[in-house]
C-alpha cells in the first residue's frame, strides 16, 4: 500500500493523550522513587477502564488518599550511605 491512509484527527488526539499519559506515569514513578516514597517495583500505572473524573474529582481523590496515609517518619526514610 503506497498511499497514506486518511488522517483521523480524533485518533491522533487519542494517540497523543495515550503517549502523554504513559510518559506522565513514568515521570510520577521516577519522582516517587527519587523521593524515597516508592521503589521501582511498584510503578504508577495508567488505568483506562476506570471511571472518568473531572480535574476537581481527581484533586478530591488525591486529597482523600493523602489524608488516609500517615506521612513517613524519619525512621521510615532511607539513609544515604557514604
Amino acid at each position: 500500500m503506497s498511499d497514506q491512509p486518511p488522517r483521523v484527527e480524533r485518533h491522533e488526539a487519542a494517540d497523543r493523550f495515550g503517549k502523554t499519559s504513559l510518559q506522565t506515569a513514568h515521570d510520577l514513578t521516577s519522582a516517587l522513587v527519587e523521593a524515597g516514597l516508592a521503589d521501582e517495583e511498584e510503578p504508577v500505572v495508567v488505568r483506562r477502564g476506570g471511571p472518568h473524573r473531572s480535574i476537581d474529582g481527581l484533586a478530591a481523590l488525591i486529597d482523600e488518599t493523602l489524608a488516609e496515609e500517615t506521612p513517613p517518619g524519619p525512621e521510615d526514610r532511607p539513609t544515604a550511605s557514604p
